[in-house]
């Protein structure tokens, strides 16, 4: 009967565990700055036909294919903050994200950060 009773709440407790429901979707990339200082129609407007601004990621298409974003998606790249993906890269970029700033001066200082982790947040 102990025994029993012992299986019985092994099982209850089985189907009490949560499951979790966060999907994470990965991928590494290079990350570089880019900035817009005045000028003429397309080069201030995004992929997504937004005017660019700080907070906004462009990332190259296979990354863009290979976590599903959608304009709109937040995406985390490790040690840097939280982005939205706005704009997409020219084809011949792999593995790449570029974040806009609002100054030349700063976008140059970033350079290139190489394998930073970008999660998509969901």
């Amino acid at each position: 009967m102990r025994t029993l009773m012992i299986i019985c709440l092994l099982a209850v407790g089985l189907f009490l565990v949560p499951q979790s429901t966060l999907g994470v979707k990965m991928s590494i990339v290079s990350v570089t700055a880019y900035s817009y200082n005045g000028g003429s129609y397309p080069h201030n407007i995004t992929a997504s036909g937004k005017r660019v601004q700080e907070g906004m990621v462009a990332v190259s298409r296979d990354v863009e294919r290979n976590l599903k974003l959608k304009f709109g998606d937040k995406v985390m790249l490790h040690g840097l903050g939280v982005f939205e993906f706005q704009d997409r890269m020219a084809s011949r970029w792999r593995l790449k994200a570029d974040i806009f700033m609002h100054s030349n001066r700063k976008a140059s200082r970033f350079g290139v950060r190489r394998h930073i982790v970008l999660v998509k947040l969901v």
